[in-house]
C-alpha cells in the first residue's frame, strides 16, 4: 500500500473497509461448487464441444447445437484450454473467476448508493445467492455478464457526482495528460477509460449493451440538465464509440445469433409484450419468477417487489445518478426484450441480480429509517427485515457446501460402461445425451462410431419407440439416459423403457444417485 498510487489507493480504500468476511464467504461458496468437479450438464456440453472443435476463428461461425456465447468469452475459453488443457475445471475457470471478481466489485459499487446496513444486506444475499454461486461454475457467459456490468456501473459512479456532474476543468485535463495511463480512470469525469472498457465489454458481454445504454443516458441528461457543453460532447462521442464497437460486433457474430430461429422460437413467451398493454399480466408474472430465479429468495414475492419500488423511488430522489443507472438498465433490457431480441428471464438476465438485489437493499433502509425512536428501533427492523430475506439462501448455501449437487453427472455412468461393454454390444444414446456422451467419449475410449445417437422425437413421440426396434435381435443393448425431456404426462424415458421391456428382457441398471443419468442393459434377442 506504501507504494500505491494516491489515487488508487482512495478508490480501493472502499473495499478494504467493506465487509470482508462476506465477500470471503462468497468466494468459499463458489470455490466449493467449483472443486465438487461435476460433470458438463446438457448445455456446457453442447458449448464445450465448439470451443473443444473449432480452432480461434472457427468460434467467430455460427456455432453447432443452437448454441451462442460472446465472442471474447468464447475465445477466453478456447485460451484456456489450450494453455491447460482440456477439462472441466479448465473449461469452468474463466466463470468462477469473473464470478469471484463479481463479489469484488458488488461491494465497491455498493458504497456509491447505500448505507451500512443496506450494504451488509445487499452483499450478503449476492454472497450466497444459489444461482450466483452455481453459475460461477458452469461453462457458461453468465457470471462474467454479471462481472462486467458490476465493472461497467461502478467506473460510471464513480464518474457521477450524485448531487450532479462536473465538467472536467482546462487544469484537470492537463494534470490528465501528465499522469499514467491507469490513473486516468480514477479522475472524477474522465470518461476515456470507461469509453475503451464499454467498447471492449461488448465483444465479452451481450447484456453489457443495455449498461452502456444506460451509462450514455444518463450522463447526456446529467449534462443537458447542468447545460455543460462540453460533458454533451464527450458523452456523445462516448456514445459514438459504442455503437461503432457494436456495429462491427454485430457484423462478426450478432447477426447470425438473432437470426437463429430455434433460439427465438424456444424464448418467445418470455419476451416482454409490445406494446406492454397486450398483456399487463406478463409483468407481475415475470416479477415473481425474477424473484424466484435469479434472484433466488424464497419469501412470499410482493414482500421484494415492494421493497424494490420503495427502493428504486428512493435512490430517484436521494442519488438521481445511481438510481438512474439501474432503473435505465433494466429498462433498456425490457426494451430489447420487446423487440423480441433479447429474452428476459432466467439465466439470461442474471446480470440484473446485483441490480435488484441494491434495489431491495434501498428499500429496506428506508423502512428502517422511519423508525427513529428510539434510535435503535430502526436498526432492528432492518436487520429484522433482512433475516427474513437471508434465512432461506443462507440455508440453501449451506446445505449446498455440504453436499454439492451432481444433477447430470455422466462420469461415473461412462466409466462403468467402459469396464462392462463386450465386444459386439451396442450402445444407444438417447438424444439429450448425446452432446455430454460425446465430449467425454475420448476420455473414456469412445470413438463415434462406438455408439448410436438417438433423435430429436419431441413433435413426433411415437418416433421413439420405433427408433428402438432397430435394435431387435441383439444380444447386449446399453441405453444411455441424460436430461430426459419431459411434457404434460408424457416422460421419454419412461415410454422408451416401457417398449423396451415389452420387446427385449432388462438384464442390469446402474444409476448413480442424485443425478438423471442412468445406463441399462437390454437383451433384445428373439
Amino acid at each position: 500500500m506504501l507504494n500505491m498510487h494516491p489515487q488508487l489507493r482512495k478508490t480501493l480504500q472502499p473495499l478494504f473497509a467493506a465487509p470482508c468476511i462476506i465477500i470471503v464467504l462468497g468466494i468459499a461458496l463458489r470455490l466449493r461448487q467449483y472443486l465438487a468437479w461435476r460433470s458438463l450438464w446438457l448445455d456446457e456440453a453442447m458449448l464445450a464441444l465448439n470451443i473443444v472443435q473449432r480452432n480461434f476463428g472457427g468460434l467467430l461461425q455460427t456455432l453447432d447445437y443452437n448454441q451462442g456465447g460472446p465472442v471474447g468469452f468464447l475465445l477466453l475459453e478456447k485460451l484456456s484450454i489450450t494453455l491447460l488443457g482440456n477439462n472441466e475445471l479448465t473449461l469452468r475457470l474463466i466463470p468462477l473467476l469473473t464470478g469471484c471478481a463479481a463479489l469484488l466489485f458488488f461491494a465497491l459499487l455498493l458504497r456509491q448508493g447505500l448505507g451500512k446496513l443496506g450494504v451488509y444486506t445487499a452483499l450478503t444475499m449476492f454472497a450466497v445467492s444459489g444461482p450466483l454461486i452455481y453459475y460461477a461454475s458452469e461453462v457458461k457467459q453468465y457470471t462474467s455478464d454479471v462481472f462486467i456490468a458490476l465493472l461497467l456501473l461502478w467506473l460510471a459512479a464513480k464518474g457521477l457526482n450524485h448531487k450532479g456532474a462536473q465538467s472536467i476543468t482546462k487544469e484537470n485535463q492537463e494534470k490528465a495528460l501528465r499522469v499514467s495511463f491507469v490513473p486516468l480512470c480514477f479522475l472524477r469525469g474522465k470518461s476515456f477509460f470507461l469509453t475503451l472498457i464499454g467498447a471492449l465489454a461488448l465483444w465479452f458481454s451481450h447484456p453489457a449493451l443495455f449498461v452502456l445504454c444506460a451509462i450514455g443516458a444518463t450522463f447526456l441528461l446529467q449534462a443537458i440538465r447542468e447545460k455543460d457543453g462540453q460533458r454533451i460532447k464527450t458523452t456523445l462521442l462516448m456514445l459514438a464509440l459504442w455503437a461503432a464497437s457494436f456495429a462491427a460486433l454485430y457484423l462478426v457474430s450478432l447477426r447470425g445469433l438473432v437470426a437463429n430461429t430455434y433460439l427465438l422460437d424456444y424464448w418467445a413467451e418470455y419476451f416482454m409484450p409490445l406494446p406492454p398493454w397486450q398483456d399487463w399480466g406478463w409483468f407481475p408474472s415475470t416479477l415473481k419468477a425474477i424473484i424466484e430465479f435469479p434472484l433466488g429468495l424464497s419469501v412470499w414475492w410482493p414482500f421484494p417487489a415492494a421493497l424494490m419500488l420503495l427502493g428504486l423511488i428512493a435512490l430517484l430522489r436521494r442519488k438521481r445518478g445511481f438510481g438512474l443507472l439501474l432503473a435505465l438498465t433494466l429498462l433498456a433490457a425490457l426494451g430489447v426484450s420487446g423487440l423480441g431480441k433479447y429474452p428476459f428471464i432466467g439465466r439470461l438476465i442474471l446480470f440484473t441480480t446485483p441490480l435488484f438485489l441494491m434495489l431491495i437493499a434501498a428499500g429496506l433502509e428506508t423502512i428502517a429509517g422511519w423508525f427513529t425512536r428510539p434510535r435503535w428501533l430502526g436498526a432492528v427492523v432492518g436487520l429484522g427485515l433482512a433475516a427474513m430475506l437471508l434465512y432461506s439462501p443462507m440455508v440453501s448455501a449451506a446445505q449446498n457446501f455440504v453436499s454439492p449437487k451432481y444433477p447430470e453427472h455422466i462420469r461415473p455412468t461412462m466409466a462403468y460402461l467402459r469396464e462392462n461393454r463386450k465386444p459386439g454390444d451396442v450402445i444407444y444414446v438417447y438424444y439429450w445425451a448425446v452432446p455430454a456422451f460425446r465430449y467425454y467419449a475420448p476420455f473414456y475410449g469412445f470413438t463415434e462410431n462406438d455408439f448410436i445417437a438417438g433423435n430429436d422425437y419431441e413433435t413426433n413421440p411415437p418416433g421413439l419407440l420405433t427408433e428402438a426396434d432397430q435394435f431387435k435381435s441383439q444380444k447386449r443393448v446399453w441405453v444411455v439416459f441424460s436430461h430426459v425431456y419431459e411434457k404434460d404426462a408424457y416422460n421419454e424415458k419412461d415410454a422408451l423403457l416401457a417398449h423396451l421391456d415389452e420387446i427385449g428382457s432388462k438384464k442390469r441398471t446402474f444409476i448413480v444417485p442424485g443425478t438423471s443419468v442412468s445406463l441399462y442393459l437390454y437383451d433384445l434377442g428373439e
